[in-house]
């Protein structure tokens, strides 16, 4: 039942009767004699004929150019009829002529009236063409109403109606996802509307959420490689403190044995052996946080940190080897976005290749260092520079291809995990040869935002 309570509901019932074809053509009978009894009534000082033209253009409008045609001749016929009576030409042919021309005017504007709504509505029809024709499912409300449904719309969603205006949709009867797109626009009756496309990105969404598992499947392969070669650096760590407790604890009980037991000494030993137990267990720890974490845990972290706990972690090892090692830290160094463990995994592994390659030099050239710089406002730079003899020119090529080795017995795996690790992290690793001689492995990451 139709109300008129409102805005909404008074224009719907207005527009049904200006559109329904009873009433145009009534209405437009009733408007023309309207018009011959005022043009009439007045007599004709003031020319109301031209308002036949509104008549006209209403039934030419809404019923076709027939109707329009035969309004217009029924607007000319009743000007000639009235006007006669009132204002006789002195020649009777003047008279029917401005009669025929008013005629031939009145039909020829039906006629290109005709014509315009002909031409709209083709444009009209290959505007619902396109629409039909689109993969993506159309919707179009105005005023609350539906306007326009496309069949793929009708088909996904049924009567449904959507108050979103963007995003993405969840379909939970059927599963799927769709991009829902709008507009405000104007709809071909001048109606505002808004216009929803709802595009089908169920298969992007499933490939999005597949590469984002593969990305996550390689990071955890990454941590599991890096693990063997962090389990060799702890396992080659930790041999250290044991070693240190081990002779502490042997120089305690000696110091027991003894006569004159010196309890400060034994103090010292003690303490000692404390130190190197905690160093132990500090070392088996960053083990167990490596085992506990199965994917990638980013966040914030300073690189020069990093650089520094390498550097303490390799501390034993260079000392061992008389080489010296130091780590220094540029200015502003902005954090980056990063696996901390993973990242401290590749720099002690560049830096134990750096003390393997200067190992049996000189004294004077066993050197290596770590520095930390910012590179440019979106990445900060880990590199690890050696004083060794460097790589061999047919070797830098495909320094970072698996199983390419420079070390007696190596497998050539270190530097292809390195570039496996720093790469699923956003990262860059390169290589850069030494102006006379040695070794830059430097590997850059993006900086967080917000830094």
């Amino acid at each position: 039942m139709m109300t008129l309570g409102g805005n909404t509901s008074w224009s719907r019932w207005a527009r049904s009767l200006a559109t329904n074809p009873v009433c145009v053509s009534a209405g437009s009978i009733a408007l023309v004699v309207l018009i011959g009894g005022a043009d009439h009534l007045t007599g004709y000082d003031i020319r109301l004929s031209i308002l036949y033209l509104v008549p006209i253009a209403w039934s030419t409008w809404q019923l076709g150019g027939g109707k329009g045609a035969a309004i217009a001749i029924a607007s000319a016929s009743l000007w000639l009829v009235t006007f006669a009576s009132t204002h006789p030409y002195t020649s009777a042919a003047y008279f029917f002529l401005e009669g025929a021309l008013l005629a031939t005017t009145f039909v020829i504007i039906a006629l290109l009236l005709d014509q315009l709504h002909r031409a709209l509505e083709r444009s009209d029809a290959r505007l619902i063409t396109v629409l039909e024709g689109l993969d993506a499912a159309v919707h179009v409300d105005g005023s609350g109403a539906t306007l326009y449904a496309n069949r793929r719309f009708k088909d996904q969603f049924g009567d449904r109606r959507f108050t979103e205006t963007g995003g993405e949709i969840h379909d939970a009867r059927t599963g799927a996802w769709y991009l829902l797109q709008s507009r405000a626009l104007r709809w071909t009756d001048g109606r505002d509307v808004v216009l929803r496309m709802f595009t089908d990105i169920t298969e992007e969404r499933r490939a999005r959420e597949l590469v984002a598992r593969h990305k996550d499947e390689a990071n955890k392969i990454s941590r599991a490689v890096a693990l063997g070669e962090f389990a060799s650096a702890v396992a080659h760590e930790i041999n250290q403190p044991l070693s240190a407790i081990a002779t502490y604890n042997n120089a305690s009980l000696r110091l027991l044995a003894a006569k004159d037991v010196d309890l400060e000494e034994v103090r010292q030993a003690m303490t000692k052996c404390r130190d190197q137990a905690r160093r132990a267990g500090a070392i088996i720890q960053r083990l167990r946080e490596v085992l506990r974490q199965p994917g990638t845990a980013r966040a914030d972290v300073d690189l020069g940190e990093v650089a520094e706990s390498v550097r303490n972690l390799a501390a034993s090892d260079a000392a061992q080897s008389g080489v010296t090692l130091t780590a220094t830290r540029g200015p502003h160094l902005p954090l980056v976005r990063t696996d901390r463990l993973l990242i401290e995994l590749v720099a002690l592994n560049l830096v134990r290749n750096a003390i393997d390659a200067v190992r049996d030099l000189p004294p004077a050239r066993r050197r290596v260092s770590l520095s930390t710089t910012a590179n440019g406002p979106k990445a900060v730079t880990l590199a690890v520079t050696d004083t060794g003899e460097g790589v061999a020119d047919d070797v830098q090529k495909q320094l970072f291809q698996p199983f390419i080795t420079t070390k007696r017995g190596g497998l050539g795996l270190g530097l292809s995990i390195c570039r496996s690790v720093i790469e699923s992290l956003d990262g860059t690793i390169e290589y850069r040869p030494g102006t006379r001689h040695g070794s830059t492995f430097a590997f850059s990451l993006p900086v967080a935002e917000g830094s």
